[in-house]
């Protein structure tokens, strides 16, 4: 049953006398509880469709509806952290409720979200005192503080060493075993979204070409030749 649905999504944008169509008639409906990883060439709406969701970019057209009717909170993580320099990484993952009273500031979830993350040591730290990994997971303990219902990732691992990139792959692929949350992933990384998502939805010219569901038990071992076998499939779609 659907709890998300995109429809017919259409983001322009000026353009010298003219205009660029970023997305252009954009559909992707979602159960609640799905991992959909959002794969394309650069330029093709997938950072776009994001933000539009996260209610950063307004859409020139098309309807965004969720079950029930009511928006649901959202977490969002970017490519990089952008993190709070003058903030500790303890009030930086409670951002979003500091202007709240003091009383309601829910101190107890953030220290229950560093030790989740192995961040607990360093609650006191400054993100210039972090590695980019850590960052990085400050960044996810801050989207995950909001008790979102929808996690927005916008290629939050492309800027990260592989050593490190795998071990957030699995971190996030732990929470989401743990917590079912919705989760929507963009990527250029087709391995990344096999080992991770439920769904790919490939992305051209600002619609959806291709919807495949990744039939693969957890946790997905990249030895798998199914697994292979599936990579390969996605890289021919979008490589034509």
């Amino acid at each position: 049953m659907s709890w998300f649905d995109a429809v017919d999504i259409r983001k322009e944008y000026p353009l010298g006398d003219g205009v660029k169509v970023a997305l252009d008639g954009f559909s992707l409906s979602a159960p609640r509880g799905d991992f959909v990883s959002i794969i394309g060439r650069s330029g093709s709406g997938k950072t776009t469709f994001l933000r539009i969701v996260a209610g950063l970019l307004e859409k020139t057209s098309g309807e965004i509806r969720y079950g029930g009717g009511v928006p649901p909170r959202i977490g969002m993580v970017f490519q990089e952290p952008r993190l709070m320099p003058w903030l500790t990484v303890e009030k930086n993952v409670l951002f979003a409720h500091l202007s709240r009273n003091r009383k309601a500031i829910p101190y107890d979830m953030a220290k229950n979200l560093l030790e989740m993350l192995g961040l607990s040591l360093y609650k006191d730290a400054y993100p210039s005192q972090l590695s980019g990994g850590m960052a990085q997971r400050v960044a996810l303990g801050r989207a995950l503080c909001r008790e979102p219902e929808l996690i927005l990732m916008d290629e939050p691992f492309g800027s990260l060493d592989y050593f490190t990139r795998r071990s957030l792959q699995e971190e996030i692929l732990r929470l989401y075993m743990r917590d079912k949350k919705t989760i929507f992933l963009v990527t250029h990384d087709v391995d990344e979204a096999v080992a991770l998502s439920r769904r790919v939805v490939v992305l051209d010219q600002g619609r959806v070409s291709r919807e495949i569901d990744i039939d693969l038990e957890y946790p997905r071992k990249r030895t798998n030749p199914a697994f292979a076998a599936t990579v390969e499939m996605i890289l021919s779609y979008i490589t034509g």
